[in-house]
């Protein structure tokens, strides 16, 4: 995707000043764009004999720039959100789209779907009895510890 385009007058006039003989050089200090861009602008006038935008090869994405950075903003911020959930937002700002594109975009930018591990629920009780099994134990040796190991007890 291409981060500028100039304006047609601007293209217009670069080809009107090269047509009465000016170079890339002087060109681009007249107009204050970068002699790379006189030139592109140049080559693309000599192939199609036109200025203007020609239709760009790929589909047009369905969701724009601002609501894609808004989805990847969503799910980095709640990463337990589903996409359904992005789904329903997205369709309030206006861009109706499909789980999968939803999918897809999360995947470009390095977000991929996890399982969150299943973590101990420790009640008291349990704190109780992990905290005695570490006092009754506090002063074997470690050799008694390596037949446990070992399963040598």
């Amino acid at each position: 995707m291409k981060n500028k385009e100039h304006t047609r007058q601007v293209r217009d006039t670069v080809v009107k000043k090269f047509k009465a003989g000016f170079g890339y050089k002087k060109i681009s200090q007249a107009l204050n764009i970068p002699r790379s861009t006189v030139q592109a602008i140049i080559l693309k006038w000599k192939e199609y004999q036109t200025t203007a935008n020609l239709p760009r090869p790929g589909r047009p994405s369905k969701l724009s720039a601002h609501t894609r950075r808004r989805l990847i903003r969503d799910a980095a911020k709640r990463p337990m959100i589903t996409l359904d959930e992005l789904q329903r937002s997205t369709a309030e700002v206006g861009d109706s789209v499909h789980r999968t594109t939803i999918s897809h975009i999360l995947h470009k930018s390095g977000l991929y779907g996890r399982v969150a591990r299943r973590k101990p629920f420790l009640k008291d009780i349990h704190k109780k009895c992990c905290l005695k099994f570490a006092t009754s134990h506090l002063g074997d040796t470690p050799n008694m510890w390596k037949k446990v190991a070992c399963g040598k007890l």
